[in-house]
């Protein structure tokens, strides 16, 4: 059966997943398969153990019949600016995973490697499908990454979905924005810190070109201008608030966890979705909580209480 989703919620769907397959890295992106798997393939799909110390006879999933192989392979943000020697041990994994798989499973029908590259993916791990499709043609092999994901998402019902990724707002969320949302959002997160932050620098203007040249991505850029249209009431709903300190105390806190992150070496997404997460608090994402952390986390953008408020330079040598 086939399921009519509106444009607006599709779009809502794709923006979830795109943050689920960013945060899906390592042994996170096989559980989210086996998660989708069994829900569309039911007792077809048999889940594989993730406990790599036993071997997993390089596969980590399968379909019964035909008999389909997944391999999946998780870099932390997606991919995004990996490094030459991160390409060449993802290609090399393609060649691996899928010998291993050969050696193994003697009766394999259908090969797919399982990605969470959010662009299309790299040219690089492509031209090595092509090469191992000409070289075994008698098996299907294939890539699965985002589109996959998408087309079979898109083939279940809301509450699955919603199961599967969260819910991500749409834009009718975020202009319906629920304030007593963003102040369970502001509260658990300050139940969890330090109350007792150092004063925070006055807060700047933010800087016309900060989406910019902090290197977001599209999709970082777009939710925080999302939340932005926010910023101005999460500002006023921290004003009011009966702790006068809640302001300082909650910049400080958030100024803090982010040069904790920066001082990781992360990459700029990556260290906005660590802060979703600081702010999110580990519930299922709703939509309403969706819009709340982003606009949240807007507002802190806005007040430069995160990131960078003036572009990097590199000193000369």
């Amino acid at each position: 059966m086939t399921l009519t989703h509106s444009a607006s919620r599709k779009k809502a769907i794709r923006t979830a997943l795109e943050l689920k397959l960013r945060r899906a890295k390592g042994i996170r992106l096989q559980e989210f398969l086996t998660e989708l798997m069994k829900v569309i393939h039911g007792d077809n799909f048999q889940p594989i153990g993730t406990d790599y110390s036993r071997g997993d006879l390089q596969c980590d999933g399968l379909l019964q019949n035909p008999l389909t192989i997944f391999a999946c392979y998780g870099p932390v943000n997606a991919g995004a600016n990996a490094t030459e020697a991160a390409m060449k041990t993802a290609v090399a994994k393609v060649g691996t995973d899928f010998a291993g798989a050969l050696k193994y499973w003697s009766t394999l029908k259908v090969w797919k490697f399982v990605h969470n590259y959010v662009e299309q993916p790299p040219a690089q791990i492509v031209q090595k499908i092509l090469e191992l499709r000409a070289q075994h043609s008698a098996i299907a092999i294939d890539l699965f990454g985002k589109e996959q994901f998408e087309a079979a998402l898109l083939s279940l019902d809301a509450e699955t979905i919603t199961e599967l990724v969260g819910d991500a707002a749409s834009d009718e969320d975020f202009r319906a924005l629920q304030p007593s949302v963003v102040l369970a959002v502001v509260d658990s997160t300050m139940k969890v810190v330090d109350h007792r932050q150092a004063p925070d620098d006055a807060p700047l203007e933010v800087p016309q070109q900060k989406l910019h040249f902090n290197g977001l991505s599209a999709h970082s850029q777009d939710r925080i201008v999302k939340g932005m249209q926010n910023a101005a009431r999460v500002a006023k709903l921290i004003q009011d608030h009966q702790d006068p300190m809640l302001e300082s105390d909650l910049a400080g806190a958030f100024k803090g966890k982010y040069l904790e992150l920066k001082a990781q070496s992360l990459d700029p997404d990556d260290i906005l979705f660590n802060l979703y997460d600081f702010s999110a608090g580990g519930h299922r994402t709703s939509a309403a909580l969706d819009a709340a952390v982003w606009s949240l986390l807007a507002y802190l953008f806005e007040k430069c209480m995160i990131f960078e408020d003036k572009p990097v330079t590199q000193v000369a040598a």
